[in-house]
């Protein structure tokens, strides 16, 4: 190897004991893992071997994307998943460090859009749900990124009624409801109000937490000066 791991993690503004920490590894055998690495060797855990790859292999890579993979690797080490392969937890690693350049990258050349984001985060905390996973798996399969060999009947009649509707809008040709308007504006703004009474209560929330604290402060102080 041609670089110093220790000076590397530092390059990237964090210490070497905060990464081992990180890993869910003490200093010692951190330093060891280290040293074998630096030095070509395997490292004796497997799974360690994947994770020094994802995390050290690459001198270039930016500090963001450095602490994004190690802050992954930590909850994944933690997180009770250690019978899961290793590839899988360096590919999820790999995946969110993508996401997050090409965001970085959006925003960089593009501007920031609140609504874009928005949208992203609404599609990943309702993906369960079977609108927002249908709809996924559509634009998939459209633009090349999925094949279409298992999608299902019911997919098959959603996907076609659904390319119809956007074909239609493509082609100028799209024609206005009346009673469907009627419905889609009922049900966004019920969404509307819903989305702004938990926003209420959050900040209501917040409000007593602050309250609380401040309550907190002035008796400690009132303590300290009896």
């Amino acid at each position: 190897m041609r670089y110093s791991i220790k000076a590397f993690i530092k390059e990237k503004n964090e210490t070497v004991s905060n990464v081992a920490s990180k890993l869910q590894l003490s200093r010692p055998t951190f330093d060891t893992y280290i040293a074998a690495y630096e030095s070509g060797l395997k490292i004796t855990k497997g799974r360690y071997q994947k994770i020094f790859d994802s995390l050290f292999s690459d001198y270039y890579i930016s500090s963001d994307v450095f602490k994004e993979r190690l802050e992954l690797y930590h909850e994944l080490l933690k997180s009770e998943k250690k019978n899961e392969p290793i590839e899988y937890l360096s590919k999820r690693a790999d995946r969110t460090s993508m996401l997050m350049n090409e965001i970085r990258d959006n925003i960089r050349y593009n501007g920031l859009d609140n609504d874009l984001y928005k949208f992203i985060n609404l599609v990943i905390t309702n993906y369960s749900e079977d609108i927002f996973y249908n709809l996924v798996q559509f634009f998939l399969i459209l633009y090349g990124k999925k094949d279409m060999s298992h999608v299902t009947d019911f997919q098959t009649a959603y996907f076609s009624e659904l390319y119809c509707a956007l074909s239609e809008i493509d082609q100028n040709e799209i024609t206005f409801n009346l009673k469907d308007w009627e419905k889609y504006k009922k049900i966004s703004r019920d969404a509307y109000l819903r989305e702004q009474l938990r926003y209420m209560e959050i900040e209501k929330e917040n409000i007593m937490q602050k309250q609380e604290e401040i309550r907190r402060q002035i008796y400690e102080n009132t303590i300290t000066w009896i």
